[in-house]
C-alpha cells in the first residue's frame, strides 16, 4: 500500500475530517473526491492529505505523495497527513483503527523506525484527530512506534 517518496519525510500527521457524513451531493463519488470538494472550495489546489481512512477501514490515496501535504498550516514541510473519516470519537470503527495501524507500520517500516507520528493538534489549536492516536498507535513520548519494525 505505502511508497516512500523520493521527497526528505520525517513526520506523519494524523486527522479526522470533522464530518460524518459525506453529504447527499457527493453520494458514490468516494470519500477523497468529497474531500477534494470541500478543500478545493477553501481554494486548496486539491485535497490535503495523502491518505484518506473511510469508515470501513479502505484506505485511499489522495494527494501525489511525492507533493507536500496542504494539512497542517506552517507544518506540511517533510511530512505526511492521513485523515480518517470521522468527526465524533464514538463513530470511529476498530476497521479504521485497524487500517491505520497497518499504513503507519508500512510508512514505519520504510522509515526504518526513525519516523514520528503525531496528531494535527499538536501544532493546531483545533482538537483533531479527536481519537487516542497515541494508544491507537502505541507511540512513545517522542511519537515512535513500533509498528512495523
Amino acid at each position: 500500500m505505502f511508497k516512500k517518496p523520493i521527497r526528505t519525510v520525517t513526520r506523519v500527521f494524523l486527522h479526522c475530517s470533522a464530518s460524518d457524513n459525506v453529504g447527499p451531493e457527493y453520494e458514490g463519488k468516494g470519500l477523497v473526491k468529497t474531500i477534494t470538494a470541500w478543500h478545493v472550495a477553501r481554494k486548496f489546489a486539491t485535497i490535503g492529505y495523502h491518505f484518506v481512512i473511510d469508515k470501513k477501514g479502505v484506505v485511499e490515496p489522495g494527494r501525489n505523495i511525492e507533493s507536500t501535504p496542504a494539512a497542517q498550516e506552517k507544518n506540511n514541510l517533510g511530512t505526511i497527513a492521513i485523515c480518517l473519516h470521522g468527526l465524533k470519537k464514538d463513530k470511529f470503527t476498530q476497521q479504521q483503527f485497524n487500517s491505520l495501524r497497518q499504513l503507519c507500520g508500512e510508512i514505519n517500516k520504510a522509515y526504518n523506525g526513525k519516523i514520528t507520528f503525531h496528531g494535527h493538534k499538536e501544532v493546531s489549536s483545533k482538537d483533531c484527530p479527536v481519537f487516542d492516536y497515541k494508544m491507537v498507535l502505541g507511540l512513545d513520548a517522542k511519537g515512535y512506534t513500533k509498528l512495523g519494525v
